[in-house]
Protein backbone atom coordinates (compact mmCIF):
# COMPACT_ATOMS: atom_id res chain seq x y z
CA UNK A 1 0.00 0.00 0.00
CA UNK A 2 1.45 3.22 -0.54
CA UNK A 3 2.63 5.63 1.89
CA UNK A 4 0.48 8.37 3.25
CA UNK A 5 1.97 11.73 3.03
CA UNK A 6 1.11 14.19 6.07
CA UNK A 7 -1.34 16.22 3.69
CA UNK A 8 -2.98 13.31 3.13
CA UNK A 9 -3.43 12.62 6.38
CA UNK A 10 -4.81 15.61 7.38
CA UNK A 11 -7.52 15.55 4.73
CA UNK A 12 -8.71 11.54 6.02
CA UNK A 13 -9.16 13.47 9.24
CA UNK A 14 -11.12 16.13 8.25
CA UNK A 15 -13.20 14.05 6.37
CA UNK A 16 -13.88 11.54 9.11
CA UNK A 17 -14.79 14.53 11.88
CA UNK A 18 -16.61 16.45 9.26
CA UNK A 19 -19.21 12.90 8.93
CA UNK A 20 -19.20 13.01 12.73
CA UNK A 21 -19.93 16.78 13.25
CA UNK A 22 -22.24 17.21 10.32
CA UNK A 23 -25.85 16.25 12.25
CA UNK A 24 -24.88 17.51 15.84
CA UNK A 25 -24.40 20.88 14.16
CA UNK A 26 -27.94 20.49 12.05
CA UNK A 27 -29.99 18.93 15.26
CA UNK A 28 -28.78 22.54 17.05
CA UNK A 29 -31.79 25.00 17.35
CA UNK A 30 -30.28 28.65 16.52
CA UNK A 31 -30.66 30.71 19.98
CA UNK A 32 -31.30 33.94 19.65
CA UNK A 33 -28.89 36.94 21.13
CA UNK A 34 -31.33 38.50 23.70
CA UNK A 35 -28.84 41.33 25.38
CA UNK A 36 -30.87 44.27 23.71
CA UNK A 37 -33.73 42.69 22.49
CA UNK A 38 -37.49 44.77 23.26
CA UNK A 39 -41.04 43.19 23.62
CA UNK A 40 -43.80 44.02 20.87
CA UNK A 41 -45.69 44.47 23.92
CA UNK A 42 -45.49 46.53 27.44
CA UNK A 43 -47.76 46.39 30.17
CA UNK A 44 -47.31 48.63 32.62
CA UNK A 45 -49.36 48.22 36.39
CA UNK A 46 -49.66 50.94 38.88
CA UNK A 47 -52.15 52.24 41.79
CA UNK A 48 -54.62 54.31 41.99
CA UNK A 49 -52.25 56.65 43.82
CA UNK A 50 -50.01 56.29 40.70
CA UNK A 51 -50.41 59.22 38.26
CA UNK A 52 -51.70 58.54 34.54
CA UNK A 53 -48.21 60.15 33.69
CA UNK A 54 -45.92 57.15 36.31
CA UNK A 55 -47.92 54.34 34.44
CA UNK A 56 -47.21 55.42 31.04
CA UNK A 57 -43.81 56.45 32.00
CA UNK A 58 -43.44 52.43 32.68
CA UNK A 59 -44.88 51.22 30.27
CA UNK A 60 -42.84 53.21 27.57
CA UNK A 61 -39.84 52.26 29.50
CA UNK A 62 -40.27 48.81 29.05
CA UNK A 63 -40.83 49.44 24.49
CA UNK A 64 -36.86 51.89 25.22
CA UNK A 65 -38.64 54.88 25.39
CA UNK A 66 -40.66 57.51 23.29
CA UNK A 67 -36.95 58.26 21.69
CA UNK A 68 -37.09 54.98 20.35
CA UNK A 69 -40.14 55.86 17.96
CA UNK A 70 -39.63 59.85 17.73
CA UNK A 71 -36.55 61.55 16.18
CA UNK A 72 -35.30 64.88 16.51
CA UNK A 73 -37.32 67.05 14.34
CA UNK A 74 -39.70 64.89 13.19
CA UNK A 75 -43.69 65.47 13.13
CA UNK A 76 -45.84 63.45 15.21
CA UNK A 77 -49.70 62.79 14.85
CA UNK A 78 -51.46 61.52 18.12
CA UNK A 79 -54.86 60.37 17.79
CA UNK A 80 -56.81 60.36 20.94
CA UNK A 81 -60.26 59.57 21.08
CA UNK A 82 -61.94 62.82 21.88
CA UNK A 83 -65.30 62.28 20.16
CA UNK A 84 -67.94 61.95 23.39
CA UNK A 85 -68.80 65.25 25.26
CA UNK A 86 -68.66 63.17 29.21
CA UNK A 87 -66.59 64.61 31.65
CA UNK A 88 -62.96 62.93 32.78
CA UNK A 89 -62.71 59.63 34.71
CA UNK A 90 -65.40 58.20 32.77
CA UNK A 91 -63.20 56.33 29.86
CA UNK A 92 -65.62 57.33 27.17
CA UNK A 93 -62.56 59.71 25.43
CA UNK A 94 -58.91 59.91 26.31
CA UNK A 95 -58.33 61.75 30.04
CA UNK A 96 -56.86 64.73 29.42
CA UNK A 97 -54.13 64.23 32.34
CA UNK A 98 -53.20 60.88 29.98
CA UNK A 99 -53.14 62.67 27.36
CA UNK A 100 -51.06 66.01 28.07
CA UNK A 101 -48.51 62.70 29.69
CA UNK A 102 -48.21 61.58 26.17
CA UNK A 103 -47.93 64.89 24.58
CA UNK A 104 -44.62 65.43 26.88
CA UNK A 105 -43.04 62.60 26.37
CA UNK A 106 -43.30 63.22 22.50
CA UNK A 107 -41.86 66.58 23.16
CA UNK A 108 -39.03 65.55 25.87
CA UNK A 109 -38.04 62.97 22.63
CA UNK A 110 -37.71 66.24 20.12
CA UNK A 111 -40.35 66.33 18.09
CA UNK A 112 -40.24 69.50 16.15
CA UNK A 113 -44.13 69.21 15.07
CA UNK A 114 -47.10 67.98 17.16
CA UNK A 115 -50.77 67.76 15.51
CA UNK A 116 -53.54 65.86 17.97
CA UNK A 117 -56.17 64.76 15.35
CA UNK A 118 -59.91 63.17 15.56
CA UNK A 119 -62.79 62.86 13.47
CA UNK A 120 -65.84 64.08 15.81
CA UNK A 121 -68.05 62.42 13.25
CA UNK A 122 -71.08 62.04 16.09
CA UNK A 123 -73.36 64.64 18.02
CA UNK A 124 -72.91 67.06 19.97
CA UNK A 125 -70.24 67.86 17.40
CA UNK A 126 -66.08 68.68 18.01
CA UNK A 127 -66.48 71.86 19.81
CA UNK A 128 -69.32 70.80 22.51
CA UNK A 129 -67.33 67.30 23.05
CA UNK A 130 -63.98 68.94 22.97
CA UNK A 131 -65.44 71.43 25.96
CA UNK A 132 -66.70 69.07 28.19
CA UNK A 133 -64.24 65.96 27.89
CA UNK A 134 -61.37 68.95 28.50
CA UNK A 135 -59.01 68.16 25.23
CA UNK A 136 -60.24 71.41 23.82
CA UNK A 137 -58.75 73.55 26.85
CA UNK A 138 -55.56 71.04 26.86
CA UNK A 139 -54.37 71.43 23.48
CA UNK A 140 -54.56 75.01 23.56
CA UNK A 141 -52.52 75.58 27.00
CA UNK A 142 -49.73 72.80 25.84
CA UNK A 143 -49.88 74.98 22.48
CA UNK A 144 -49.35 71.95 19.86
CA UNK A 145 -51.45 71.87 16.57
CA UNK A 146 -55.01 70.17 16.55
CA UNK A 147 -57.00 69.33 13.47
CA UNK A 148 -60.68 67.65 14.76
CA UNK A 149 -63.14 67.73 11.79
CA UNK A 150 -66.77 68.03 13.16
CA UNK A 151 -69.08 65.62 11.49
CA UNK A 152 -69.65 66.24 7.89
CA UNK A 153 -68.75 69.90 8.12
CA UNK A 154 -64.76 70.12 7.58
CA UNK A 155 -63.54 71.46 4.37
CA UNK A 156 -62.68 68.71 1.63
CA UNK A 157 -59.14 70.22 1.89
CA UNK A 158 -58.99 68.23 5.76
CA UNK A 159 -59.01 64.95 3.98
CA UNK A 160 -56.84 63.07 1.11
CA UNK A 161 -57.26 59.50 -0.24
CA UNK A 162 -54.94 56.54 0.25
CA UNK A 163 -54.08 53.43 -0.86
CA UNK A 164 -54.82 50.26 1.25
CA UNK A 165 -52.52 47.83 -0.98
CA UNK A 166 -53.57 44.77 1.61
CA UNK A 167 -56.61 45.63 2.01
CA UNK A 168 -59.76 43.25 1.77
CA UNK A 169 -62.58 45.75 2.53
CA UNK A 170 -60.98 48.66 1.41
CA UNK A 171 -58.38 49.24 -1.08
CA UNK A 172 -58.44 52.73 -1.09
CA UNK A 173 -59.94 55.06 1.78
CA UNK A 174 -60.30 59.02 2.83
CA UNK A 175 -58.41 59.88 6.28
CA UNK A 176 -57.25 63.16 7.56
CA UNK A 177 -54.58 64.41 5.41
CA UNK A 178 -52.12 65.75 8.57
CA UNK A 179 -52.19 62.18 9.57
CA UNK A 180 -50.76 60.55 6.42
CA UNK A 181 -48.11 63.86 6.00
CA UNK A 182 -46.74 63.36 9.07
CA UNK A 183 -43.48 60.79 10.15
CA UNK A 184 -44.90 59.48 13.22
CA UNK A 185 -48.28 58.78 14.04
CA UNK A 186 -49.12 57.22 17.74
CA UNK A 187 -52.19 55.66 18.09
CA UNK A 188 -53.65 56.84 21.17
CA UNK A 189 -57.21 54.45 22.31
CA UNK A 190 -59.55 54.18 25.54
CA UNK A 191 -60.28 50.39 26.58
CA UNK A 192 -64.35 49.96 26.61
CA UNK A 193 -67.05 47.98 25.69
CA UNK A 194 -68.75 48.92 22.27
CA UNK A 195 -72.61 49.05 21.36
CA UNK A 196 -71.66 47.52 17.98
CA UNK A 197 -68.08 46.09 18.10
CA UNK A 198 -68.67 44.47 21.39
CA UNK A 199 -65.54 46.23 22.77
CA UNK A 200 -62.84 48.67 21.19
CA UNK A 201 -59.15 49.08 21.44
CA UNK A 202 -56.39 49.77 19.10
CA UNK A 203 -57.52 48.59 16.11
CA UNK A 204 -60.96 49.72 15.90
CA UNK A 205 -59.58 52.99 17.33
CA UNK A 206 -57.59 53.85 13.61
CA UNK A 207 -61.69 54.80 12.68
CA UNK A 208 -60.48 58.12 14.22
CA UNK A 209 -58.11 58.71 11.34
CA UNK A 210 -61.07 58.42 8.26
CA UNK A 211 -63.00 60.79 6.79
CA UNK A 212 -66.24 59.18 6.91
CA UNK A 213 -65.90 56.49 9.47
CA UNK A 214 -69.77 55.36 9.38
CA UNK A 215 -68.93 53.61 5.37
CA UNK A 216 -66.38 51.02 6.86
CA UNK A 217 -69.95 49.50 8.65
CA UNK A 218 -70.42 47.77 5.62
CA UNK A 219 -67.90 45.61 6.37
CA UNK A 220 -66.73 46.15 9.95
CA UNK A 221 -64.79 43.59 10.89
CA UNK A 222 -62.39 43.34 7.82
CA UNK A 223 -62.66 47.28 7.14
CA UNK A 224 -61.18 47.73 10.80
CA UNK A 225 -58.39 45.40 9.73
CA UNK A 226 -57.48 46.92 6.56
CA UNK A 227 -56.28 50.12 8.85
CA UNK A 228 -53.41 48.32 10.32
CA UNK A 229 -52.24 46.30 7.33
CA UNK A 230 -49.02 48.24 5.43
CA UNK A 231 -50.08 51.44 4.22
CA UNK A 232 -49.23 55.43 4.81
CA UNK A 233 -51.41 55.23 7.53
CA UNK A 234 -50.05 52.68 9.62
CA UNK A 235 -49.54 53.83 13.06
CA UNK A 236 -45.72 53.72 14.42
CA UNK A 237 -47.29 53.39 18.39
CA UNK A 238 -50.09 51.97 20.01
CA UNK A 239 -50.90 52.88 23.59
CA UNK A 240 -54.21 51.68 25.14
CA UNK A 241 -55.22 53.65 28.15
CA UNK A 242 -56.48 51.30 30.41
CA UNK A 243 -55.94 53.02 33.79
CA UNK A 244 -60.28 53.41 33.80
CA UNK A 245 -62.02 50.82 31.55
CA UNK A 246 -65.81 50.83 30.66
CA UNK A 247 -67.03 47.50 31.08
CA UNK A 248 -70.26 45.19 30.25
CA UNK A 249 -73.02 45.61 32.41
CA UNK A 250 -75.48 43.34 31.52
CA UNK A 251 -77.39 44.91 28.36
CA UNK A 252 -76.64 48.60 29.11
CA UNK A 253 -74.14 49.86 26.11
CA UNK A 254 -70.98 51.56 27.91
CA UNK A 255 -69.28 53.18 25.01
CA UNK A 256 -69.47 56.45 26.85
CA UNK A 257 -71.50 57.65 29.82
CA UNK A 258 -71.63 60.11 32.75
CA UNK A 259 -70.35 57.41 34.94
CA UNK A 260 -67.00 57.01 36.88
CA UNK A 261 -65.39 53.89 38.75
CA UNK A 262 -66.33 56.11 42.12
CA UNK A 263 -70.19 56.35 41.02
CA UNK A 264 -70.71 53.28 39.36
CA UNK A 265 -67.90 50.62 39.71
CA UNK A 266 -69.96 48.19 37.66
CA UNK A 267 -69.65 50.54 34.68
CA UNK A 268 -66.13 52.06 35.11
CA UNK A 269 -64.06 49.62 36.42
CA UNK A 270 -59.89 51.49 37.94
CA UNK A 271 -57.15 48.69 36.05
CA UNK A 272 -54.26 51.44 36.41
CA UNK A 273 -52.93 49.82 33.33
CA UNK A 274 -51.22 51.17 30.10
CA UNK A 275 -50.09 48.98 27.55
CA UNK A 276 -48.35 49.98 24.85
CA UNK A 277 -46.38 48.17 21.81
CA UNK A 278 -45.76 47.61 18.13
CA UNK A 279 -48.17 45.22 17.48
CA UNK A 280 -52.55 45.94 17.94
CA UNK A 281 -53.38 42.64 17.62
CA UNK A 282 -51.31 41.44 20.12
CA UNK A 283 -52.07 44.50 22.58
CA UNK A 284 -55.86 44.05 22.13
CA UNK A 285 -55.47 39.86 22.20
CA UNK A 286 -53.88 40.57 25.51
CA UNK A 287 -56.71 42.99 26.53
CA UNK A 288 -59.46 41.09 25.18
CA UNK A 289 -58.18 37.98 27.69
CA UNK A 290 -57.02 40.46 30.82
CA UNK A 291 -59.32 43.81 30.85
CA UNK A 292 -62.67 41.76 29.24
CA UNK A 293 -62.47 37.86 30.19
CA UNK A 294 -62.71 36.82 26.38
CA UNK A 295 -60.56 35.01 23.92
CA UNK A 296 -59.11 37.03 21.46
CA UNK A 297 -60.40 34.97 18.71
CA UNK A 298 -64.10 35.75 20.24
CA UNK A 299 -63.68 39.28 18.84
CA UNK A 300 -63.99 39.08 15.28
CA UNK A 301 -62.53 42.08 13.91
CA UNK A 302 -58.72 41.30 16.30
CA UNK A 303 -59.17 37.43 14.34
CA UNK A 304 -59.22 39.25 11.13
CA UNK A 305 -56.40 41.51 11.84
CA UNK A 306 -54.41 38.42 12.85
CA UNK A 307 -55.87 37.20 9.47
CA UNK A 308 -54.42 40.16 7.36
CA UNK A 309 -51.24 39.76 8.69
CA UNK A 310 -51.36 42.62 11.11
CA UNK A 311 -49.77 40.99 14.34
CA UNK A 312 -50.15 38.02 16.58
CA UNK A 313 -53.14 36.66 18.74
CA UNK A 314 -50.92 34.22 20.73
CA UNK A 315 -51.25 35.76 24.24
CA UNK A 316 -49.73 33.01 26.24
CA UNK A 317 -46.95 32.68 23.66
CA UNK A 318 -46.42 35.96 23.44
CA UNK A 319 -45.98 36.10 27.33
CA UNK A 320 -44.21 32.74 27.50
CA UNK A 321 -41.24 34.24 25.25
CA UNK A 322 -40.82 37.77 26.29
CA UNK A 323 -42.95 39.67 23.51
CA UNK A 324 -45.39 40.91 25.90
CA UNK A 325 -43.45 41.87 28.91
CA UNK A 326 -45.20 43.27 32.31
CA UNK A 327 -43.98 46.10 34.35
CA UNK A 328 -44.64 47.61 37.77
CA UNK A 329 -44.97 51.27 38.37
CA UNK A 330 -42.06 51.74 40.79
CA UNK A 331 -40.04 48.58 40.30
CA UNK A 332 -37.01 48.33 38.93
CA UNK A 333 -37.56 46.57 34.52
CA UNK A 334 -36.88 42.74 35.14
CA UNK A 335 -34.36 41.08 32.90
CA UNK A 336 -36.00 38.80 31.13
CA UNK A 337 -34.44 35.13 30.68
CA UNK A 338 -35.40 33.65 27.11
CA UNK A 339 -36.70 29.73 27.43
CA UNK A 340 -34.53 27.25 26.99
CA UNK A 341 -34.61 25.99 23.45
CA UNK A 342 -37.05 28.37 22.20
CA UNK A 343 -37.90 29.78 19.09
CA UNK A 344 -38.39 33.29 19.32
CA UNK A 345 -39.89 35.08 16.72
CA UNK A 346 -39.37 38.70 15.47
CA UNK A 347 -42.10 41.26 14.92
CA UNK A 348 -41.34 43.18 11.16
CA UNK A 349 -42.54 46.70 11.05
CA UNK A 350 -44.72 46.90 8.12
CA UNK A 351 -42.48 49.09 5.05
CA UNK A 352 -44.14 52.68 5.83
CA UNK A 353 -44.67 55.27 3.49
CA UNK A 354 -41.81 57.77 5.14
CA UNK A 355 -39.01 56.91 7.15
CA UNK A 356 -39.94 56.00 11.12
CA UNK A 357 -37.63 55.67 13.81
CA UNK A 358 -39.51 52.69 14.73
CA UNK A 359 -36.69 49.70 14.41
CA UNK A 360 -33.90 51.80 15.41
CA UNK A 361 -32.24 51.18 19.08
CA UNK A 362 -33.41 52.93 21.60
CA UNK A 363 -31.31 55.45 23.42
CA UNK A 364 -27.92 54.46 25.67
CA UNK A 365 -30.09 56.29 28.30
CA UNK A 366 -33.44 54.16 28.76
CA UNK A 367 -32.28 50.90 31.17
CA UNK A 368 -33.35 47.80 28.65
CA UNK A 369 -34.61 44.42 29.97
CA UNK A 370 -33.35 41.93 28.12
CA UNK A 371 -35.44 38.80 26.78
CA UNK A 372 -36.01 37.69 23.18
CA UNK A 373 -36.58 40.05 20.31
CA UNK A 374 -40.63 40.35 19.38
CA UNK A 375 -42.67 39.14 17.55
CA UNK A 376 -45.06 40.89 15.28
CA UNK A 377 -47.24 39.99 12.85
CA UNK A 378 -46.09 42.38 9.81
CA UNK A 379 -42.77 43.75 10.24
CA UNK A 380 -39.98 44.83 12.80
CA UNK A 381 -36.49 44.32 13.17
CA UNK A 382 -34.95 40.83 13.42
CA UNK A 383 -32.38 40.24 16.46
CA UNK A 384 -29.00 38.01 14.80
CA UNK A 385 -29.18 34.18 15.45
CA UNK A 386 -26.30 33.66 17.25
CA UNK A 387 -24.82 29.90 18.67
CA UNK A 388 -23.58 30.02 21.80
CA UNK A 389 -19.91 29.77 22.24
CA UNK A 390 -20.18 27.97 25.23
CA UNK A 391 -22.43 24.99 23.95
CA UNK A 392 -19.98 24.39 20.94
CA UNK A 393 -17.07 23.99 23.12
CA UNK A 394 -18.48 21.89 25.21
CA UNK A 395 -20.40 19.66 22.72
CA UNK A 396 -18.69 19.78 19.75
CA UNK A 397 -15.00 20.58 20.04
CA UNK A 398 -13.93 17.90 22.90
CA UNK A 399 -15.60 15.16 20.96
CA UNK A 400 -14.31 16.22 17.73
CA UNK A 401 -10.82 16.64 18.83
CA UNK A 402 -10.86 12.48 20.33
CA UNK A 403 -12.43 11.65 16.76
CA UNK A 404 -9.92 13.05 15.21
CA UNK A 405 -6.72 12.21 17.35
CA UNK A 406 -7.93 8.56 17.56
CA UNK A 407 -8.40 8.40 13.93
CA UNK A 408 -5.02 9.84 13.74
CA UNK A 409 -3.52 7.22 15.85
CA UNK A 410 -5.46 4.29 14.00
CA UNK A 411 -4.09 5.95 10.71
CA UNK A 412 -0.12 5.79 11.96
CA UNK A 413 -0.57 2.34 13.04
CA UNK A 414 -1.92 1.11 10.11
CA UNK A 415 1.28 2.66 8.15
CA UNK A 416 3.78 1.90 10.26
CA UNK A 417 2.55 -1.91 9.90
CA UNK A 418 3.05 -1.03 5.71
CA UNK A 419 6.85 0.71 5.90
CA UNK A 420 9.58 -1.68 4.89
CA UNK A 421 11.80 -2.23 7.60
CA UNK A 422 15.17 -1.03 7.60
CA UNK A 423 17.23 -3.06 4.73
CA UNK A 424 14.22 -4.50 3.19
CA UNK A 425 12.89 -2.78 -0.39
CA UNK A 426 9.28 -1.18 -0.68
CA UNK A 427 8.86 -4.47 -3.40
CA UNK A 428 9.40 -7.43 -0.32
CA UNK A 429 6.91 -9.06 1.25
CA UNK A 430 6.79 -7.78 5.15
CA UNK A 431 9.02 -9.97 7.15
CA UNK A 432 6.77 -11.92 9.37
CA UNK A 433 6.45 -11.91 13.40
CA UNK A 434 4.92 -13.94 15.87
CA UNK A 435 1.99 -11.62 16.44
CA UNK A 436 -0.82 -11.28 14.25
CA UNK A 437 -2.72 -8.20 13.47
CA UNK A 438 -6.23 -8.27 14.81
CA UNK A 439 -7.99 -6.76 12.07
CA UNK A 440 -6.17 -8.63 9.07
CA UNK A 441 -7.01 -12.22 11.36
CA UNK A 442 -10.98 -10.97 11.08
CA UNK A 443 -10.47 -9.99 7.21
CA UNK A 444 -11.36 -6.32 8.17
CA UNK A 445 -9.61 -2.95 7.35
Amino acid sequence: MTRLSRREFLAVCASASAVVLDPWFKAVPPRRAASQSLPSVSVAEGKNEDTPALILQSALAGLGGMERFVKSGQTVAIKPNATWAYAPNTASSTDPDFLTAVIQAVQAAGAGRIIVMDHCSIEPGADEALRVNGIGKLVKDLGVEHVFPDRFNAPPSTYTKIDLPHGLANQNIGVIKAAVEADVRINLAVAKTHNVARFTMCLKHMMGFLSQPGLLHSNLEQGIADLSTASALQAQLHILEAIRVRIPSGSYPTCAGPETDITNPNVVARRNKVIAGVDPVLIDAFGCIDLFNIQPQELTHVLRAHESGCGDLDVEAALADGRIRRFTVGEPLPVATPLAGATAVAAVQPTLSKPTAVNLPPSGAVALPSGTSPLGGTNCSPSDQLISANSLLNTAFIPAALVVGGLGLAVLTRMRRRLPKAGQESGDPPAQSGSTDPGEKHGQD
